[in-house]
Order: structure tokens, then sequence, then C-alpha cells
């Protein structure tokens, strides 16, 4: 199976890149996405970490096929919203200055009306309906939480973080929601992957959350004062000296990112992370088996997650 996901995610790429060499396009942005496309797959750590892989999945168990033009669809809308993100618009080859953020919301909006067409596409005529209001429900979550974290609105509250986290996250539940729509399946089926999407957006928006207190920021979010759900934990069972320490702390990066990393990963907020991540994986794991109790493809799946957690264990133990 693992072979049969691989030649799947390899003619997703394809599809992926021939639809932004539209000659619609200017050949200069198709050029730029493609190198985005590039870096992007370089940088995922495992076959299961592509975008594709869930959906193409979902496809393999509910009908022995998978959906390449779905899966592509749901890629490049993901890849329209990394673009999006402020941070990520530096993984677009595009020209410095003030010019580099137009040029990546232009990007994002070129992928974002490619995204939109191949999906339309892909997905039978009679279930069209059902598609259209799944992409409208997640697509405006995830711009809801794009709003509020632009306008500094999120209380930064455990419960609040970990909710904007869910919206901002919300393509990876679209995408295997979706892709059970496509499939034909009836709304409990649905329903079930779409939770599926959720526990595992939560697990890879804690890693990656987590990500700099182990390997150092390519964008630092205690700098950019965006919502992290390991500095919301922290808050919530920090005692008060913990707390004033780590304020003095953020007013001295970023020599003090050192210092910073270790406040939290000796403290409850690391802890809470690893609670919080393994919850979702035993989520994920209840789903698929009640999905597939003799076993499937999915079975993939669980098994990514289980490593995400594991890595996650794997460092504290290091730390």
């Amino acid at each position: 199976m693992h072979e049969t996901l691989a030649s799947a995610v390899a003619a997703v790429h394809r599809k992926c890149d021939e639809v932004v060499r539209d000659p619609l396009l200017d050949p200069a942005q198709s050029e730029l996405l493609l190198a985005f496309f590039a870096r992007a797959r370089a940088g995922e750590v495992s076959l299961m970490a592509d975008p594709a892989a869930l959906p193409l999945l979902v496809g393999l168990c509910e009908c022995g096929k998978a959906n390449v033009d779905l899966a592509a669809g749901c890629t490049l809308y993901h890849r329209a919203l990394r673009l999006f993100d402020d941070g990520s618009e530096h993984d677009l080859a595009a020209p410095g200055g003030p010019r580099r953020a137009r040029v990546a919301d232009n990007a994002a909006l070129a992928l974002t009306m490619v995204a939109l067409d191949t999906l339309a596409a892909a997905v039978p005529a009679g279930r069209a309906e059902a598609a259209r209001l799944s992409l409208r429900r997640h697509s405006l979550r995830a711009v809801a939480a794009r709003h509020r974290e632009l306008g500094g609105t999120i209380t930064g509250g455990e419960a609040s973080v970990r909710a904007h986290n869910a919206d901002k996250s919300s393509g990876f539940a679209l995408s295997a929601e979706l892709a059970a729509v496509a499939a034909g399946c009836e709304p409990e089926r649905v329903a079930a992957y779409c939770r599926i999407g959720e526990a595992t957006a939560e697990i890879r928006q804690i890693d990656d959350d987590l990500h700099d207190l182990f390997v150092g920021p390519r964008r630092c979010d205690r700098e950019r004062d965006a919502p992290s759900f390991p500095l919301a934990c922290f808050a919530a069972r920090a005692r008060a000296a913990e707390q004033a320490e780590l304020q003095r702390l953020r007013a001295e990066l970023p020599g003090s990112l050192d210092a910073i990393r270790e406040l939290l990963l000796a403290g409850p907020a690391a802890r809470a992370c690893a609670a919080a991540m393994e919850a979702a994986r035993r989520a994920v794991h209840a789903e698929v088996a009640a999905l597939f109790p003799a076993g499937s493809a999915l079975d993939l799946h669980a098994e990514f997650v289980d490593a995400v957690v594991a890595e996650l264990y794997r460092r504290l133990r290091l730390a």
C-alpha cells in the first residue's frame, strides 16, 4: 500500500505542476509557484506528511481508487493557505522588500482560484452541493482565524488558542471531508473523516508551535505575539514568578531565546502539549478503528500521527 500511495502522491504533484502552468497565468508567476511547490515538497518529512496523503487514503479505502484530482485540489488549497500566512511568504523566491508580501498574496490568490477550479472538476455532480457546503464552512473558519490573528483579537487562554488553531488548520478536516464526500460516503462516515482531519490538524499545529523550542524558529511566535499553544499552556499553569520571568525574557528577544526555551521545557507547558497531542492521537486511532475494524490503508495515517507524537516524546526526554 505504501508504494500505491507513493505513486498517487507523485501523480498529485504532477497534476499541481500542470495546473499552475496554465497559459492564462503569467509565465514568471508559474515558475515562482513551481519553485514554491518544490521547496514545500522538499520540506515534507515523510510521504504521509504530504497534504495529498490523507485525501488519497480516504479514496483508496472507500472506493479502492485514489482521487488524484481531488487530492491535487486539496493540495493547492493547502499551499494557498500557507502563502496567505505572513510568515510563509519567505518560502517564495520573490523579490525582497515591500513587494514580497504583495507578490505572495497574489500568488496565494492564484492558487486559491486554481484550487477551487480543480476541486469543482474532481467532485461528481451529484455530490457537488455537499462539497460546496464543506468548502464554504472550512474556508470561512480559516479566514476568520486569520482575521483574528491579524487583528490581535485572540485572547491568550488555552481553550481560546486551541479553538483558534482548529479553525486556522481546518484545511486538514476539509481535505478528509471532501474526499469522503467525493467517494459517496454517508454523512456519518463523512463526519468521522472530518474528525480524523481535525485531530490530525491539532497534532500538527502543536508540533509546529513546539518546533522553535527544539530547533529554533524560522519566524518566532513570541516575537510576533501570535497565538501559541505552548505559551497558553504555560500561562494557565505557571506560577506568578515563572510568568514574570517569561515577560522579562520576552523583552530581551532575540538574545533570550535559549532561556525562554529552557523555561518552557522545564515547566508544565511541554507536558500539557504532549498530553493534548496524545489525546488527539488516540482520537485518530479510535475513528480509524471504528471506520475499519478489520484494518485498512488508513492505518498508514494512524502510524504517521504515532510517529509525530513519538518524536515529541523523544525530544522531551533529551531536553
